[in-house]
């Protein structure tokens, strides 16, 4: 992942431009070690009717997932032992063919139910998800998609820190989400109230491969002040880059923007 400019500016729009181009600072991109605030866990629920559905926040590196396995989709395997069952259902997880983890999934808990079905992703990739149903008496089934296992593209984030820093966590994907975090002081125009609220927000622009540009929010209202709130952003299967700029408006029309100097900043897409 590689931004095509190392200087950092806005554009300027309708009254307002910050910083000023001759006090433009280098960026610096570096990797980043934990994931934005305000994303939610992500959620994989396998139901009885062979049909998984993603809830939650997304699959992007850093995040936690916790899996929520019916095991009614996967029944071979049953007995019980002094009123208790006498088999289990574990689930693995792998990423990009790395070492294998595994959860409990159902039946006979080894942890009591101390050792809930989540866990976190390491890094962007090929998340890839399969269970075992096994008894005391050997019997053993699985549920894998017929050996293929079940995939899921993992994305990645990208944070605009104050101070001109962007700190990547994973690696952007095509297919994958991509959370974007943007710090409002990078912004510091354009800063109307109304009413004692904060009548501005901060937006990224954004589109893939040179394609029609779409926008979201990055900023929300907290009681009475706009604070950073991530978006994040489907990323197209197949696209191979990722052209982001933000713009704050407020609302009395004045604007100011972080685009490299109308450049914008540009990332690749595995």
């Amino acid at each position: 992942m590689r931004p095509r400019s190392l200087v950092l500016s806005c554009l300027v729009a309708t009254f307002a431009c910050s910083p000023e181009e001759d006090e433009a600072p280098a960026v610096e991109v570096r990797e980043g070690t934990e994931l934005p605030e305000g994303i939610e866990p992500a959620s994989l629920e396998f139901h009885d009717d062979w049909t998984i559905v993603k809830s939650g926040g997304p699959l992007v590196a850093g995040n936690s997932v916790e899996v929520v396995y019916d095991v009614d989709r996967l029944t071979q395997c049953r007995g019980e032992q002094n009123g208790q069952p006498a088999w289990s259902i574990t689930g693995y997880h792998q990423l990009d063919g790395g070492a294998p983890g595994s959860f409990e999934a159902g039946g006979h808990s080894p942890s009591q139910g101390t050792e809930p079905p989540t866990f976190t992703l390491e890094d962007s990739g090929d998340l890839a998800l399969w269970f075992h149903n096994t008894s005391v008496w050997g019997c053993s089934a699985y549920d894998s998609d017929f050996g293929a296992n079940w995939h899921f593209e993992v994305g990645a984030s990208l944070s605009f820190k104050a101070g001109w820093t962007t700190e990547t966590l994973g690696t952007p994907r095509a297919g994958a989400p991509l959370v974007i975090a943007y710090d409002p002081a990078r912004l510091p125009d354009c800063r109307a109230t109304k009413y004692g609220h904060d009548a501005w927000n901060i937006r990224v622009h954004y589109r893939f491969d040179g394609g029609p540009a779409q926008y979201a929010l990055v900023t929300a209202a907290s009681g009475n002040v706009q604070v950073p709130a991530p978006a994040v952003l489907d990323v197209p299967a197949g696209a191979g880059e990722v052209e982001l700029w933000f713009e704050n408006q407020d609302y009395y029309g004045c604007k100011a923007w972080d685009s490299l100097f109308g450049a914008n900043y540009h990332f690749e897409l595995e």
